[in-house]
């Protein structure tokens, strides 16, 4: 017989002798309240003796997906000496707006075209003096039409006839419809996780009840193939194709 059944049979023999001898005398209400208190502790204490009833697995699921959206971000710089300060504003703008206007004649819808406000610093030599300025501007591009999006970003040909120095390049590719591809990973996962607790269950000889508890880890949505993960989930922009993965933890009941 395992210690800790004769254990609880010690516990409650003594409460109830106990019980017998304040039951008799004036103090029955402490006498009951300590019995409880017995109970209680031995009943915990039981509890914590008990085998584990449920079962821990991990769940996972991922999916190769394409971007629909991308995010060209563009800056020009002009640079320009301290006197020449106004002309290169006005220089910088000539040339975003004909870069706009470039764009919309390859096919950009206006809508998506977002320029924003030019900035400038000071330049110094080495010995500490003011030899002119660095004027940059962005103009940021939101569009659906990743081909053509694409094709303009790897053409330099704009830049290079204008002289315009191109300071920064980039593309984003992002995902509309991204909660909507989460939930349908959330389900895949739990799915797996099911199946993978059903095979523990069967393959040791029990039944699996419900699922008690589900906790769903973070996404990772990284290059395809990739094996980078985080803590506090990856979201990668630098690609068009991707990978989409989640883990969640379940907690299945055993009968």
């Amino acid at each position: 017989m395992p210690i800790y059944i004769l254990i609880i049979a010690l516990i409650l023999l003594v409460a109830s002798l106990i019980w017998i001898i304040v039951a008799k005398s004036k103090f029955s209400v402490l006498g009951v309240a300590f019995l409880i208190g017995i109970s209680i502790f031995a009943m915990a204490f039981w509890q914590s003796r008990r085998p584990e009833t449920s079962l821990r697995v991990v769940g996972y699921a991922s999916k190769l997906f394409e971007s629909d959206l991308v995010k060209w971000n563009v800056s020009l710089q002009k640079n320009v000496s301290a006197a020449e300060l106004s002309r290169g504003y006005r220089d910088m703008n000539s040339d975003i707006m004909a870069f706009k206007s470039y764009l919309i004649e390859q096919g950009l819808a206006e809508k998506d075209i977002s320029i924003q406000p030019a900035s400038s610093y000071q330049r110094f030599d080495n010995n500490g003096n003011m030899t002119g300025y660095n004027i940059n501007q962005s103009i940021f591009v939101l569009s659906q039409e990743l081909d053509l999006v694409e094709d303009l970003a790897l053409n330099s040909d704009f830049f290079a006839d204008r002289s315009i120095v191109l300071n920064n390049s980039r593309l984003e590719y992002l995902y509309t419809k991204l909660p909507v591809l989460k939930k349908e990973l959330l389900a895949a996962a739990t799915e797996d996780a099911l199946a993978r607790a059903f095979e523990i269950a069967s393959s040791a000889g029990t039944g699996l009840g419900k699922l008690r508890e589900a906790r769903a880890g973070v996404f990772q949505i990284t290059e395809p193939y990739s094996t980078d993960v985080s803590d506090y989930g990856i979201y990668n922009t630098s690609t068009r194709q991707k990978s989409i993965s989640v883990t969640l933890t379940g907690y299945f009941g055993l009968r």
